[in-house]
């Protein structure tokens, strides 16, 4: 979480310099982003073990270009956590789904061609925060399902690293690996619950305007 926490941080401040002191040549330019994540993530809850389970994830991004080699994002995300757990000696399975704001800032740099050439390839940087409600929980046992709405709000971190290919002028393809952990609780009706050690691949699509 440590080290998390101190990449979010370099990415950032890195983030802030580039764009203070790089001068744009070409107009600044608004990209859209479509991305999924599939992934593992550790859940801890009130009361409860800590769950493993697995997590997938749909997300759409507006994407600022704000200097040569940076862009600064935000939007929406869905998410579904799937774990199991052993209540009084039986298997019951849990089902979350959240809605996350996330604020990202995204650089990608130049990895076989020299600075300044036609790049078809990139590696991909970033790092943020983000804003995350738990919409849903079901829990699902052999004496029956219960299901909670709204259980309020956290904060998190996110980082990520891979590549980014230029398909062409307007479109890019990117791969590579995202992980995040909240940094708060969610608290409601005497449950604290927060998601660790989110480690994911992700794929995703971008069109530029």
């Amino acid at each position: 979480m440590k080290k998390q926490i101190i990449l979010g941080l370099v990415i950032m401040l890195s983030f802030y310099a580039k764009a203070q002191t790089t001068q744009e040549t070409d107009k600044s330019k608004i990209a859209f982003i479509i991305s999924s994540k599939l992934g593992f993530a550790k859940l801890k809850q009130t009361d409860f073990v800590t769950i493993h389970g697995n997590i997938n994830s749909a997300e759409g991004l507006v994407s600022f270009r704000m200097g040569k080699n940076w862009d600064l994002a935000t939007g929406l995300n869905y998410s579904e956590f799937n774990g199991n757990v052993t209540i009084s000696g039986n298997t019951a399975s849990i089902k979350n789904s959240y809605l996350q704001i996330p604020i990202t800032a995204l650089g990608d740099f130049t990895i076989f061609d020299k600075e300044g050439s036609d790049s078809r390839i990139f590696l991909t940087v970033g790092g943020g925060i983000y804003a995350n409600t738990l919409l849903k929980s079901e829990l699902e046992t052999i004496s029956g399902d219960s299901t909670s709405k709204n259980l309020g709000w956290n904060f998190g971190l996110s980082t990520q690293i891979g590549a980014k290919f230029v398909l062409s002028d307007v479109m890019d393809l990117g791969i590579g690996i995202h992980s995040q952990s909240d940094i708060s609780k969610m608290k409601k009706n005497g449950i604290a619950q927060k998601m660790e050690q989110v480690n994911a691949l992700y794929f995703n699509i971008a069109y530029k305007i």
